[in-house]
């Protein structure tokens, strides 16, 4: 007795330190870098220290020792790149050799350097690893219904930042709720710095939010399911009034999808008779809803945002000029967080615009840019493993099912727009994408 108290206890402890992670990550972590994500990093320390008390290599699931392989192996990568080297070795990594002929020219000391060209910008990149490792092995240490706790927390946030997000979207440009500097001047924007990336938040916890409607619909908790199938139109709405193309997209295609598996589960059947009718209506009257605030509020934003031409958008010019830096560097890449730094060299000075490229807006391409053909490996095994445990849980027919297919859904929304943005690089969305996946890959035949 007194054994399972003290675990109960420690299961506690760990499950409020993740809960102040998601809920920090959330409210601060919107932003690309600043003050904002230093809060994050802090509010991660206890995280990180619960991770390795609780992690068993032997408990886990196979797909949770190989995505944690990979996590070790970037934050590896990222470690080595920050690694001095004698100037005889730093000369002979491709795009180098130049940095010691001007060192050499300005008279400089041509003292050991790292592999990395952007310091500052690789530490970034490393913690931001870290936050995203630590709270995914915490997260799958955690019980299934300690996660769907912390699931419920994100959404409930997430529709309060919707409400924001409708604030905004109507009191213009000039609105004093746009916290950051640097932003979209138009449609909800939420705590986030890009429109985009608070686009994507919404269109990812959107199927979950189905899901859990569905759940307590099956389990006769009606105010409970509508009250889900509520947040799911307050977020599919708000990722619309953001005007982000990709993102409504994302958010409409998640939505469908997910209503789709939703009826063809057999889990319909639980529900008292009567009641499976109104099952299956339930999820695609909350679609219906927020097809119809998008037709009123949303509708004339979305048709001038569709008449931009999208080959004038500036990310075209990026992924041209970045190609070539990827070529430039590779094999080993010009360090984790990097881009920044590395990228001006190669836009042709007519080519350059007024406004500063912080990312190439493909993440596959920044990898390379960064991480070399590494990092793009390290990449390629992170998607196959999220693959092979969503191809197996959209198949599941446990009580969980439902939750299941949306964690799949939900988790495939970031890692598709992440080859037009770069949504996984704030941790607001990174933090949420690691829940998702401890949902995802959890082992159904465990014993928590």
């Amino acid at each position: 007795m007194r054994s399972m108290r003290a675990r109960s206890t420690r299961d506690a402890i760990a499950e409020s330190a993740a809960a102040l992670l998601l809920v920090v990550a959330l409210l601060a972590g919107g932003g690309s870098r600043g003050v904002s994500d230093a809060v994050v990093h802090m509010a991660a320390l206890p995280t990180l220290l619960l991770a390795f008390m609780r992690w068993k290599w032997n408990a886990e699931a196979g797909a949770q020792r190989v995505l944690a392989i990979v996590c070790l192996a970037a934050i590896a990568l990222a470690l080595l790149q920050l690694m001095p080297l004698p100037p005889y070795l730093h000369v002979r990594l491709p795009g180098r050799g130049s940095i010691i002929a001007d060192l050499a020219q300005a008279q400089q000391p041509q003292g050991w350097l790292p592999l990395t060209l952007d310091r500052r910008g690789t530490v970034r990149a490393l913690l931001a690893l870290v936050v995203f490792s630590s709270f995914w092995v915490l997260s799958c240490t955690l019980t299934n219904a300690a996660r769907l706790r912390l699931l419920k927390v994100a959404l409930v946030l997430a529709a309060l930042m919707a409400m924001l997000g409708y604030a905004q979207s109507a009191s213009g440009a000039r609105s004093g709720l746009r916290f950051h500097t640097f932003h979209h001047p138009i449609g909800a924007i939420g705590l986030f710095a890009n429109r985009n990336h608070f686009a994507c938040l919404m269109a990812m916890l959107t199927p979950l939010a189905i899901a859990l409607g569905v759940r307590s619909h099956v389990r006769e908790r009606l105010p409970a399911a509508a009250a889900w199938y509520v947040v799911a139109a307050m977020l599919l709405l708000a990722a619309a009034l953001s005007l982000s193309r990709t993102g409504m997209v994302l958010a409409s295609v998640a939505a469908v999808v997910t209503v789709l598996l939703m009826r063809q589960r057999p889990v319909a059947a639980s529900a008292r008779q009567g009641e499976s009718a109104l099952l299956s209506i339930a999820p695609v009257a909350s679609i219906a809803v927020a097809v119809a605030g998008i037709a009123v509020y949303a509708w004339d934003g979305i048709r001038q945002r569709m008449q931009q031409d999208p080959l004038e958008d500036l990310r075209w010019q990026y992924l041209r000029y970045g190609w070539d830096a990827a070529l430039a560097y590779l094999p080993w890449g010009a360090g984790w967080g990097s881009f920044k730094s590395v990228y001006p060299a190669f836009e042709p000075i007519e080519a350059m615009r007024e406004v500063y490229a912080l990312h190439v807006h493909d993440d596959v391409l920044e990898t390379l840019i960064e991480a070399g053909l590494p990092g793009v490996v390290l990449l390629l095994a992170a998607f196959v493993t999220v693959v092979h445990a969503a191809r197996k849980n959209i198949i599941a027919r446990n009580s969980d099912a439902s939750i299941l297919s949306a964690a799949a859904i939900a988790a495939f929304v970031p890692m598709a727009h992440s080859f037009v943005d770069y949504p996984l690089r704030t941790h607001a969305v990174a933090v949420v994408l690691a829940l998702v996946l401890s949902l995802l890959m959890a082992d159904a035949d465990a014993s928590r």
